[in-house]
């Protein structure tokens, strides 16, 4: 059942949060870092070269990178995880909690 914000529970609603976030600098980044515009360019050629050496098996392109991104994402929730419990130790290291 979800609650008036939409959200079923607080761990949905934290994710939601943490995904968005995540890469809000990354994108603006990609905006203004030469090296990181540079990085994406050079990414967006390349796929595009292989899309036309594959030709009419160009759409393989698109499958391996949906699966390469939803197993990349899979993995991100442990990557928080361990981000989160990472701080709460040194929070406790330094006494704070």
């Amino acid at each position: 059942m979800k609650t008036e914000s939409g959200y079923a529970s607080f761990a949905e609603c934290w994710k939601d949060c943490c995904n968005r976030a995540c890469y809000r600098l990354s994108y603006e980044a990609g905006k203004t870092d030469p090296a990181l515009i540079a990085a994406l360019e050079q990414a967006d050629a390349l796929y595009h070269t292989i899309e036309e050496k594959l030709g009419q098996d160009g759409r393989l392109v698109d499958e391996f990178d949906a699966a390469k991104n939803f197993s990349l994402g899979l993995s991100d929730e442990y990557i928080y995880q361990q981000g989160f419990q990472d701080c709460v130790y040194l929070l406790r290291w330094i006494n704070l909690i």
